[in-house]
């Protein structure tokens, strides 16, 4: 059954590419990547739609709460509009006492108007597709539904369920408000597959991510007659104060890299001005959430987050103007880390079904960045691994691709991997 399968798979390529192609023609944007006219997840929600209940899926399509963060005890960022964004999710309930899978995959890209190309073309050139979405997360997203339509043909007398989920919000300082309504919404299961993931890796866990604000307060004045407090002169004792602990932080720990990304003040040359904000984002690691939940009971930040706020009090000491007037620290995200055991079932099962499609074993590793996968593993304690065809060179770039060897090769080993879960 397992060769009808992958032969089924080889012989609908074409049909495979085209299902990719629509998708990256379909504008996604995160409306928070700050092109003018982000189109939002719900196109490509409503084409994949018809698609899942072709293949005889359950659907159910829903926006995120607006209170998502709140709700699961998660710092994400505030104020963050989910209206006409919905979640699409797909069920398949073969009866019987096998296992709940998941394969989950997210339909937002990041934007489109400083992309140097056609960032929709999702034309073909040299056996690699291009085009936003590509990589990062439409040729997951491809891979999944490709891979259970395969199985659903080949395969009768399935046991258990299947849960497939396109969700919004992971790009574009987006948080996983997606995944995490999925999990609220009771869509949970015995293991779950996230299919962005790349270069034929199996991926078990990520580091942390914290993104904080801080808003420095100044007085405005005249700038011709020397009044008020320059808010950006102000901005730098706290710029070097972050900047110094980067330098202590990278020195013990170097692949916890920390970013000014934002410094912005001022409405006019001639007015001094009378704010100024900055925002960093920075890695933290597993060991330092483990840390975090032993000093306070929470999984997460904490502990760096407060080191990080004892430099910055440590800096306005030494000036008068800011011991006065302290700025003001907000924490935008605090997105976990999680780590699966290399030895568990699910990643020898993958990388089994690996195995039997390509006679190698694969690399197993953990990211350096952040991914919504840890929401199932750290908040839901689902067994939880990235398995997908992108390429880790390709995503955000002005030039994202997707070899569609490793597309077609991804989708028989999921279908592999779910025959063998479900049969």
């Amino acid at each position: 059954m397992e060769q009808k399968l992958t032969g089924l798979i080889d012989e609908r390529s074409e049909e495979i590419f085209k299902l990719l192609q629509d998708l990256v023609r379909i504008e996604t944007t995160n409306p928070y990547s700050g092109d003018a006219n982000p189109a939002g997840e719900k196109p490509g929600q409503e084409y994949l739609l018809p698609i899942l209940e072709e293949m005889g899926a359950e659907i159910d399509m829903f926006d995120c709460p607006d209170d998502i963060y709140e709700r699961t005890d998660v710092i994400g960022p505030m104020n963050r509009n989910f209206k006409d964004r919905p979640n699409l999710v797909g069920t398949w309930d073969f009866g019987g006492d096998g296992p709940t899978v998941i394969v989950n995959g997210h339909m937002d890209t990041v934007g489109i108007d400083t992309y140097d190309g056609e960032p929709l073309s999702a034309s073909i050139v040299d056996d690699r597709m291009l085009g936003r979405g590509t990589s990062d997360c439409k040729g997951g997203i491809t891979a999944g539904i490709s891979a259970i339509r395969g199985l659903l043909a080949v395969a009768g007398n399935l046991s258990g369920k299947l849960i497939f989920q396109s969700v919004v919000d992971e790009e574009c300082n987006g948080s996983g408000a997606g995944t995490l309504a999925c999990i609220e919404a009771g869509y949970t299961g015995d293991v779950a597959v996230f299919v962005d993931g790349k270069d034929d890796t199996i991926t078990i866990g990520c580091n942390g991510c914290l993104t904080a604000g801080v808003d420095v307060e100044g007085l405005a004045g005249h700038a011709a007659r020397g009044t008020g407090v320059n808010a950006i002169e102000k901005g730098l004792i706290i710029q070097e104060a972050i900047y110094e602990f980067k330098r202590d932080r990278e020195a013990q720990r170097p692949e916890a890299r920390l970013n000014l990304g934002v410094f912005r003040g001022g409405t006019h040359p001639a007015v001094v001005p009378a704010e100024a904000r900055l925002e960093m984002n920075m890695v933290y690691e597993l060991d330092e959430a483990q840390a975090s939940r032993e000093q306070t009971g929470i999984w997460g930040g904490v502990v760096v987050r407060q080191e990080y706020e004892k430099y910055l009090r440590a800096a306005e000491q030494e000036d008068q103007w800011l011991r006065e007037h302290p700025c003001k620290i907000t924490w935008i995200k605090d997105l976990v880390p999680f780590s699966e055991d290399e030895d568990q079932p699910l990643v020898r099962e993958m990388s089994d079904a690996f195995e039997s499609i390509t006679g190698q074993r694969p690399e197993v590793d953990r990211m350096v960045a952040w991914t919504d996968a840890c929401w199932p593993s750290a908040y839901a304690q689902i067994p939880t691994i990235l398995y997908g065809p992108g390429a880790s060179d390709a995503p955000h770039s002005d030039n994202e691709y997707i070899d569609l060897g490793a597309l077609i090769r991804c989708i028989k080993v999921l279908g592999v991997f779910l025959l063998r879960q479900l049969r």
